[in-house]
């Protein structure tokens, strides 16, 4: 839900192909770039706290996004937010010089983009615990069962997460999706919370962060079954 209103916001706000295309981008940046290192935490350190801290901070940024998109208009343009803006014009202009249609003059945008980043980076972590938290929550016999079901709720979140954000955005606005968000962010924390058993092995090896990370790098690369699904 959050992409689109957020993507949606930002044309709003630039008409700017561009500035639509930046905000996947956005998204993007974390996952590509902490993906292999929020792993390696989740190997080292509890999963269920790097979950619980991970909900804290994507539930603060979004209930931030709902507050900018809500005061938008009483954001002061202070030379930082403008540098921003400009800089964002001047990638715009690079790609859009045929069609100089868009504008980059609201204070909100980089508090938009930069908010986004720190929920996707806070995201990434989440993720990567979650996945191999999930494990140790079920029975070995009933962990084939818990993944198709799994599997089909996520599915049935993607198609309907984005439907329900358009129709809220159109009916009730944009800080009420982000608000939304925050609340399920802050439900998904005390439902993690509840939980009071994990099996979770941590890894004991005497190896480096780095070398650990390098390793599971040439992993993936010495893996063609792995490296095409990424």
């Amino acid at each position: 839900m959050l992409a689109v209103a957020v993507e949606w916001e930002i044309y709003g706000l630039t008409h700017s192909a561009t500035a639509l295309g930046l905000v996947g981008l956005v998204i993007a940046v974390p996952v590509v770039t902490l993906s292999l290192p929020a792993g390696h935490l989740a190997d080292r350190f509890s999963r269920k706290h790097i979950i619980l801290v991970s909900q804290v901070f994507s539930a603060m940024t979004s209930a931030a996004l709902a507050v900018v998109s809500w005061k938008h208009h009483l954001i002061p343009s202070i030379p930082l937010l403008r540098g921003g803006n400009h800089a964002l014009a001047g990638i715009a202009a690079i790609f859009e010089r045929h069609h100089p249609a868009f504008h980059f003059d609201d204070a909100s945008i980089p508090l938009i983009y930069l908010l986004l980043f720190l929920g996707a980076t806070a995201r990434t972590f989440s993720w990567a615990a979650r996945s191999s938290f999930f494990p140790t929550l079920v029975p070995r016999d009933a962990f084939a069962n818990a993944v198709t079901w799994n599997n089909t709720i996520f599915q049935i979140g993607s198609v309907v997460g984005p439907a329900l954000s358009g129709l809220l955005v159109a009916y009730v606005g944009f800080p009420f999706v982000y608000l939304l968000d925050a609340l399920c962010a802050s439900a998904f924390f005390l439902l993690v919370l509840l939980i009071r058993r994990s099996k979770q092995v941590r890894g004991q090896g005497k190896a480096s962060t780095w070398k650990s990370l390098i390793a599971g790098v040439r992993f993936v690369f010495r893996r063609k079954v792995i490296l095409a699904t990424i």
